[in-house]
């Protein structure tokens, strides 16, 4: 009997040792699935019965990337998601005290082909661009656009002042058939961004 019993609880060991590793790894797998979840930050209005978004966008909004950033986040580590049919209001301001800044909506570029100024000729979706994108607007000032969300589709959110965009300051813009609502995805270990009501 004793023969019989000792494999039978190894066994049985064994097969809750895996079951515990399966449960682990699935667990795991969801946390990283949570953490690519769209956010609705508060600089995102949703209006659903009407689909229309309103992005509330500072350039400078902190010293990250020496303030090369839209509302803290730079260098890709965010992507703005838009749903296919909406129509989105971008509102612009510089926040940065000192440099000049703007943003256009561009085709992606791969880091090597990446702008050093980018003009109204570099934007992928018609009127898309705050004004005189190659030169930026001044500290303090706004500016503003509107678009429609047509086809599918991956897109930059770019500064087009001199050098700006090959120093970080872009993000990623993402026009997506299978989102049921605008949201924000940022990259797991990003600085943090401007993700409350108030400035950091």
């Amino acid at each position: 009997m004793l023969s019989e019993t000792f494999p039978a609880r190894r066994v049985a060991r064994g097969m809750a040792a895996i079951v515990a590793m399966a449960m682990a790894a699935i667990a795991v797998a969801g946390a990283a699935a949570g953490e690519t979840q769209p956010e609705k930050p508060s600089w995102m209005t949703i209006d659903a019965a009407n689909k229309k978004v309103t992005l509330d966008v500072m350039a400078g909004w902190n010293s990250n990337n020496g303030v090369l950033n839209f509302n803290g986040y730079y260098d890709g580590d965010a992507t703005v998601v838009i749903p296919v049919g909406w129509s989105a209001e971008v509102k612009f301001g510089n926040n940065d005290g000192y440099l000049p800044h703007s943003l256009l909506v561009t085709k992606p570029f791969a880091k090597a082909d990446m702008p050093e100024t980018a003009g109204s000729n570099k934007v992928a979706i018609p009127r898309a661009y705050t004004r005189s994108p190659a030169a930026g607007i001044a500290a303090g000032e706004t500016d503003g656009f509107r678009f429609t969300a047509g086809a599918p589709g991956e897109y930059y959110f770019l500064c087009g002042a001199p050098g700006h965009a090959q120093s970080g300051m872009w993000i990623h813009m993402s026009v997506s058939a299978d989102a049921a609502e605008p949201g924000v995805i940022v990259a797991p270990g990003a600085t943090p961004g401007r993700d409350g009501a108030s400035k950091p």
